[in-house]
């Protein structure tokens, strides 16, 4: 499998690759995601997509040499995240298409671990894969108004800002028809704000957390 990287915190949680065996949990933490098409069928075909992913183009040396691009050699990776009794919790997927950058695309949590620190957790093991892969600049889009949770992306705009990231780049989803005329993924337009900045920026989002800044990392 292309996409092998597991990541083990010293305070027990894990981000390891997607796997048949998630189905269920992916699923359901998929289905009150506020942005997207979240019928059956559409959760099933992005599942199955995940794990084909993870499976195709991409290693860590391809991503740490930046032999990627937009194109043939686009790097797509779904990874779940473990508290430390190996209880699935989260999700996140990660792009790579331009040298030493990552694309934090999609970070859920799941509906029955909601509200006590698991989002945080990703986040933290989104900065250490970044440095895994010597990645020099990261991003993601959050949603400027989130019905799951309506004060998490305000408090997460404060963080970034704080840390030295740019909070300042905005843009609203667009809503493509199938030939069926079918929403392809989005069914209404949002609007969205982006966070860049650079590792030393992210790596300060950690520094400034008290329950992670001394935490370490190991890789296999």
């Amino acid at each position: 499998m292309a996409c092998t990287t597991v990541i083990t915190a010293s305070n027990g949680y894990k981000l390891r690759p997607l796997k048949e065996s998630d189905f269920n949990f992916y699923m359901e933490a998929w289905k009150d995601f506020p942005q997207g098409v979240q019928t059956y069928e559409m959760r099933l075909k992005r599942f199955s997509m995940a794990l084909q992913l993870n499976e195709g183009y991409g290693t860590e040396a391809l991503i740490k040499s930046g032999d990627v691009d937009t194109k043939t050699k686009s790097i797509a990776w779904a990874f779940v995240l473990e508290k430390a009794d190996a209880t699935a919790v989260a999700y996140m997927s990660c792009i790579f298409e331009y040298a030493n950058e990552l694309f934090a695309k999609f970070h859920l949590v799941h509906p029955d671990h909601r509200g006590v620190g698991h989002w945080t957790a990703l986040t933290m093991m989104n900065v250490a894969l970044a440095n895994r892969l010597d990645i020099t600049q990261a991003h993601s889009w959050f949603m400027q108004t989130n019905p799951v949770n309506s004060a998490a992306m305000a408090d997460q705009k404060t963080k970034y800002d704080t840390a030295g990231l740019t909070t300042s780049g905005t843009v609203q989803t667009s809503v493509t028809l199938s030939d069926r005329g079918e929403p392809v993924f989005n069914h209404s337009v949002e609007n969205l704000t982006k966070n860049l900045g650079n590792i030393a920026a992210w790596n300060q989002v950690k520094a400034n957390n008290s329950d992670w800044a001394s935490i370490t990392f190991t890789y296999s």
